[in-house]
């Protein structure tokens, strides 16, 4: 199959090694999987990235600005309470800011909305991992305020913060391997528990679940349109062994999502 030869070998060898194809159809069936349920994935990115930067912006604008503006500048260190930005973090804001080489500030700087929306997602679990013991409680509890767990107490401990972080740099993940066209399904990157790629399937169901999970701490609201969006539908009916088996048994049929509404294969 010519398309076949279109793609690398490593690429295609992820796919032969953990699906184990009987003929270059199945190969290419499973690798179509593949790609359908990596896109399936984009809208659940997307809410969240903007829910959580969003959340994150309007917590830090209300501290830096005590109380009294939503969309601040607290990344700026020219303003006089604004978050001590460092590293990569701080690159990243000052190429914003700034123009020219050597770069000087320019003379209309851009509005803190506009910044944030310049802002690549792993901007975001960078902060929030680098946040000072004066800031971090308040902004995990009004970013992440349905947490079952979630006081300033709670997130004044090193440990809780860093599971949630952990977790944010997680969906950084699966947005980068999205983004890049590298395989989200497999095994040691979902854990999955066993060999056979049906474990691969449920690792990746689980970690979509974990994932669904976050959106729901910042916002209920958000996770309930998620999950009555065609998104999850999507991917419900893809993230599934029945799924995989009408992909390698006749790829190009696939493209009727409806074949795969049928009881889940465990």
């Amino acid at each position: 199959m010519h398309i076949l030869q279109l793609l690398s070998q490593p690429r295609l060898d992820a796919y032969r090694h953990t699906f184990k194809p009987c003929n270059d159809m199945a190969l290419l069936g499973a690798y179509q999987w593949g790609q359908a349920v990596s896109a399936s994935l984009h809208p659940l990115l997307g809410l969240s990235e903007v829910v959580l930067r969003n959340a994150i912006h309007r917590s830090l604008s209300l501290q830096c600005s005590n109380g009294a503006i939503a969309s601040f500048r607290w990344y700026d260190r020219a303003e006089r309470h604004s978050i001590a930005l460092k590293g990569k973090s701080l690159a990243k804001i000052e190429e914003l800011l700034c123009e020219g080489r050597p770069p000087i500030r320019k003379p209309v700087q851009p509005s803190p909305d506009l910044v944030v929306s310049r802002l690549s997602f792993g901007f975001w679990p960078n902060v929030m991992e680098e946040l000072s013991k004066r800031h971090a409680p308040r902004t995990f509890t009004d970013v992440f305020g349905r947490h079952p767990h979630t006081k300033p107490k709670y997130w004044s401990v090193e440990a809780n913060k860093a599971a949630v972080v952990l977790r944010l740099k997680r969906l950084q993940d699966i947005r980068n391997r999205v983004c890049h066209f590298e395989a989200v399904w497999k095994p040691h990157w979902v854990g999955a528990e066993g060999l056979h790629w049906s474990h691969s399937v449920k690792g990746l169901r689980d970690l979509h679940e974990a994932m669904v999970e976050l959106l729901g701490w910042c916002s209920p609201e958000a996770m309930a349109h998620y999950k009555v969006s065609f998104g999850y539908n999507w991917f419900s009916r893809l993230c599934t062994t029945n799924a995989v088996f009408a992909f390698m048994h006749n790829a190009p049929a696939c493209a009727h999502i409806a074949l795969f509404d049928q009881p889940l294969a465990e």
